[in-house]
């Protein structure tokens, strides 16, 4: 139930002048490291000025890769061309000259999706049994494209299987999170990529299987090294301790909903709490390199910012793509186990739905999850499942990541609403309550998880032992994060991939290692996620005594 000063504080909020933000700021073609992205960034700081709120203009040199063009042509047996509608993506490569090559289909189960077997595979000779082929494949993932390169494919064309839309989003076939650790560095494509809607990619596939034409296949992408902008605006709470609200600046082409709409709920939060009292502190970034960086930003300030992070900061709260059109469902969780009670609080009292507890979320500028912050909220609105407008599982709009995500699809009371939520959200982290992590519901989810994978029976006797009330909860927390959410240690990121719950054990279970040398390699990394565990677990245990 809403307080007095909580319903004085949502009633606070200039809506009026969030919408004019969202409208100035998707006037702006906010791709990384670009001028309509840096003219964000000033707008934002004046706006800031105004208000009275301290902050700092951050710069960091990342590798940045953006798709530039692509020329898809089916060239019949009569010799007859037909031009395909195609995208390119991040991080993979240009074409010196057209790859021209006899396009084969490929079903999505036959290429590799598990990072681990794409590496235990190149520890051996590999078959090239694509040598030279343009495949064709209903899948974008950056591992079946890696294992499409690996068998010889001179390049991959992928079919959007997510919906029917006709527009091409953007996105990046990589799954290095931020920057690479420098043995990671060849685990980007070599390979020219291009992407295809649905209609137009199963006439393809038609083709393929037929074995009637020939495909050839160009594409333009520029990648290197630009400094990009992070903006951090303080708001300093009596504790040392703060929340941390971040969102993405950066877009794909003019990004309305994504994240014009995030950025300008962000500002609003910082003008409603500056000058308030605030028994901890609140911290808002608006991160670049979320997409042709892969959270380049965001994992950069982690880095320069780990010692603050690890010591102060309480929980992440994260803007992405609120105010869709049609985004009427507030309940879909995004926190994790000790903050979802406090959560679900606020969705109810904020919009009257009762959260539904969600499952792992990675993506979505979680880069401080392997120093085990703990998230309060990745998002905030989302389609409801089954929207006509609806792509990805109805979690996408048909609009996102394209040339059409404009102010026509943001919704001015779903906007309201996602600034609400925000607002409370902050406002109950910000308290001077006691903090509500609930560290039991955490260690709770870790022992649920360690059960499904066998050798575990010692980890769980020893979490049932650990005496929780005698360890301070910020400790707590971070080591039980770590645990539930990371396989890399604290100053690393992890592969930015669908995982799941004890991701380092989860895609050693799912691997399929083919020979021996593999299985022994999948049985080390696995060994190795034991001992991991066991190591935290040491440590709490040491906090206990």
């Amino acid at each position: 139930m809403l307080t007095s000063a909580e319903r004085d504080l949502l009633g606070a909020i200039d809506h009026g002048r969030v919408w004019k933000d969202v409208e100035t700021i998707a006037a702006f073609d906010r791709r990384s490291g670009r001028e309509g992205e840096a003219k964000a960034a000033d707008f934002i700081a004046e706006r800031l000025n105004r208000a009275g709120v301290k902050w700092t203009l951050h710069r960091y040199p990342v590798w940045l890769s953006d798709p530039v063009s692509a020329r898809l042509t089916l060239i019949d047996a009569d010799g007859s061309e037909r031009r395909l509608p195609c995208k390119t993506w991040s991080f993979c490569a240009s074409t010196r000259e057209p790859v021209r090559g006899t396009p084969v289909f490929v079903e999505k189960t036959e290429l590799l999706h598990n990072p681990l077997d794409l590496l235990a595979a190149r520890g051996a000779s590999r078959e090239r049994d694509l040598l030279g082929k343009i495949v064709v494949a209903r899948t974008a993932s950056p591992v079946a494209a890696m294992d499409a390169q690996d068998r010889g494919a001179a390049a991959l064309v992928c079919v959007w299987e997510q919906g029917d839309e006709t527009l091409i989003h953007e996105g990046n076939v990589n799954f290095i999170w931020g920057q690479p650790d420098p043995w990671e560095s060849s685990l980007y494509p070599a390979l020219p990529v291009a992407v295809m809607p649905r209609g137009e990619g199963e006439e393809l596939i038609r083709r393929a299987r037929g074995g009637e034409a020939v495909l050839e296949l160009e594409t333009r992408v520029e990648s290197g090294c630009r400094d990009i902008p992070v903006l951090e605006a303080d708001l300093p709470g009596e504790s040392e301790e703060y929340v941390l609200l971040g969102n993405h600046l950066d877009s794909w082409h003019y990004g309305a909903c994504d994240n014009a709409t995030g950025n300008a709920i962000a500002l609003a939060m910082a003008g409603l709490f500056a000058g308030r009292p605030l028994a901890r502190g609140i911290k808002i970034c608006w991160w670049s390199g979320h997409s042709n960086g892969r959270y380049a930003g965001s994992s950069a300030f982690a880095a320069d910012n780990f010692d603050s992070l690890q010591r102060r900061c309480l929980a992440l709260c994260n803007a992405d793509m609120p105010g869709l059109r049609g985004a009427d469902d507030f309940a879909r969780g995004s926190s994790g186990p000790d903050l979802r009670g406090l959560y679900a609080s606020v969705v109810a009292d904020a919009t009257g739905q009762i959260l539904r507890p969600g499952g792992f979320v990675t993506g979505w500028d979680l880069s401080f999850k392997n120093i085990g912050v703990s998230s309060c909220m990745s998002w905030s609105s989302t389609l409801p499942d089954g929207s006509p407008d609806g792509t990805a599982n109805s979690f996408m709009s048909w609009w996102w990541h394209t040339e059409e995500d404009v102010m026509e699809h943001v919704d001015a009371g779903v906007m309201k609403q996602d600034a609400r939520l925000y607002a409370l959200a902050l406002s109950r982290l910000a308290s001077p309550e006691k903090f509500p992590f609930n560290v039991s519901a955490l260690a709770a989810a870790l022992e649920r998880e360690l059960a499904r994978y066998e050798d575990t029976e010692d980890l769980r006797a020893r979490l049932q032992e650990l005496p929780l009330s005698r360890i301070e909860p910020l400790r707590a927390t971070r080591l039980l994060n770590r645990a539930l959410y990371a396989f890399k240690d604290a100053q690393q990121q992890d592969w930015a991939l669908p995982l799941d719950w004890l991701p380092g054990l989860s895609l050693a279970q799912k691997a399929s290692p083919r020979g021996g040398r593999a299985k022994l390699m999948i049985q080390a990394f696995r060994r190795g996620q034991i001992n991991r565990l066991g190591d935290l677990l040491c440590a709490l245990e040491s906090l206990a005594s």
